[in-house]
């Protein structure tokens, strides 16, 4: 049996990344970055400069768009509204935990 070894990098959200850096790590072309930047659902730190800074957390999303592109074989389109609709989830799956979590504090006094 032969074991099977991965890459492994560890992701600091205050991490800045190259556009060059966060198309290797995600398998994302530049191409498709840059259509999900002009769609709105990928946000570079200095939009208005060259070369693009990203933060590392961007590999994450990029990552879950290669694999939505893939299993629903989404158009650039598809795949940004995907992606936002999903942040916006996370975000307020965030805040209810947030606030559950200040109801119980409440409650118990």
């Amino acid at each position: 049996m032969q074991a099977e070894t991965y890459d492994v990098v560890w992701l600091d959200r205050a991490q800045r990344m190259s556009l060059e850096d966060l198309t290797a790590l995600s398998g994302v072309s530049e191409i498709e970055v840059h259509e999900l930047v002009e769609l709105g659902a990928l946000a570079p730190i200095n939009y208005n400069e060259v070369p693009w800074a990203f933060r590392a957390d961007c590999v994450v999303t990029l990552r879950k768009a290669s694999r939505l592109r893939e299993d629903l074989e989404l158009d650039a389109h598809a795949l940004a509204l995907a992606l936002t609709l999903m942040e916006q989830i996370r975000s307020l799956e965030a805040e209810l935990a947030q606030l559950r979590a200040h109801a119980s504090v409440v409650v118990r006094f």
